[in-house]
């Protein structure tokens, strides 16, 4: 049997031990691409399979010391550990690897990030890459979010976690479909809802507590100067640039307005279905069911809007 052969047997069967001897005695089959199968390296096929020892020892060794390998696909090994849900891996690889690969994306635009959206069980592995550079707000080749992968994976915990990292709940993929579209049951669409309310009292809460820019000089100034002055300078201040008064009301009425937009986009306005998916083809019914032959908006007698199948 070849070594490289016997390598990629060794990693399958997660035995440290045969690993190290085998590149004690090969050195040079330390990456041991195989391109019959993606050209994984020794590297993603332990990421994949969460072998931890063995993915320590391979970067110990010097795996991914001066370029970061990628498959075929583009996949780097922590994408692979992101998807599969190996979190102790994935933390080894950002915080262990020489060549950083949070930042990097595959063939379909996907990132860590993403990946780790999609798998319920990355959640844990979502703090650590935003703590270490992941952008909250990349998008795919198809204009998806992280927060759209999460949704449409029905990962209710990474949902949250990206909403209070500072994810856009109203970004709009190509398809010009929101995260909340991607909802797979009523539950989950409720829960969404719920948790986007709750980023924007959070938000609002923290904006009331932020001092216009300048006023505390000003405020200092008028104190100074005699009595309440300051206050009425600071007011004046705020109305000459618009802080707080009717341009603040101004200013949360259209974010309520955009909020509720946001929360009752159910009905796509151009074939009237909920879509998939991010990346796939079949057209779903409105709760995630297969799909209708179409679909017809009514009102009933209270004047509330339904939808019909037929």
């Amino acid at each position: 049997i070849p070594p490289s052969t016997r390598l990629r047997r060794a990693i399958l069967l997660n035995d440290v031990l045969l690993v190290h001897r085998i590149l004690k005695n090969h050195p040079l089959l330390l990456h041991n691409t195989d391109y019959t199968d993606k050209s994984n390296t020794s590297l993603h096929l332990a990421a994949e399979a969460g072998f931890t020892e063995i993915v320590h020892l391979l970067l110990t060794l010097g795996h991914d010391a001066t370029e970061v390998s990628r498959t075929t696909e583009h996949n780097t090994p922590l994408m692979l550990a992101a998807k599969h849900g190996r979190v102790d891996t994935g933390v080894l690889l950002i915080t262990q690897c020489k060549t950083p690969s949070v930042h990097l994306r595959n063939a379909a635009g996907l990132d860590a990030l993403a990946l780790a959206a999609t798998c319920p069980n990355s959640v844990a592995l979502i703090p650590v890459l935003l703590n270490h550079g992941a952008r909250v707000d990349g998008v795919d080749l198809d204009g998806n979010t992280a927060l759209h992968h999460a949704s449409a994976s029905g990962s209710l915990k990474a949902s949250r976690i990206l909403l209070g990292a500072g994810a856009n709940p109203q970004a709009m993929n190509y398809s010009d479909w929101t995260p909340l579209a991607y909802s797979q049951t009523v539950a989950a669409e409720v829960y969404f809802k719920n948790l986007i309310q709750e980023d924007l009292v959070q938000k609002r809460s923290v904006q009331t507590r932020i001092v216009p820019r300048g006023s505390e000089d000003l405020l200092r100034r008028g104190l100074k100067a005699g009595g309440g002055g300051g206050v009425r300078i600071v007011q004046q201040q705020q109305e000459e640039e618009g802080v707080g008064g009717d341009a603040g009301d101004e200013g949360e009425n259209e974010e309520d307005q955009m909020i509720g937009d946001a929360l009752k986009r159910h009905w796509s306005p151009v074939d009237r279905r909920r879509p998939g998916t991010p990346g796939g083809t079949t057209p779903r019914h409105e709760w995630g069911s297969p799909p209708l032959l179409s679909h017809v908006r009514t009102k009933s007698g209270d004047g509330r809007t339904r939808a019909e199948s037929g």
